[in-house]
């Protein structure tokens, strides 16, 4: 019964401190690297299942709108 105990414990805090520390920086905020135009550049199955905002969403790259805006600036 301790064993079990302690075994649930332990799995119990490894998960709580993965899941307060992964993806965080040395200064303990989670911010996003700014990604370059190559890694942000939207594959072609996306294109083909028409998923291009999901795909630059789910890498952590700018919406399109933002980088058009951006675009219109300069």
């Amino acid at each position: 019964m301790k064993s079990s105990l302690a075994v649930f414990l332990l799995t119990i805090s490894f998960s709580t401190l993965a899941l307060f520390t992964i993806g965080k920086d040395k200064d303990g905020t989670n911010k996003d690297k700014e990604k370059t135009a190559e890694e942000c550049e939207i594959p072609a199955f996306a294109k083909a299942i028409g998923h291009e905002d999901q795909w630059l969403l789910h890498n952590g790259c700018p919406p399109r709108k933002t980088v058009e805006k951006q675009e219109k600036k300069n």
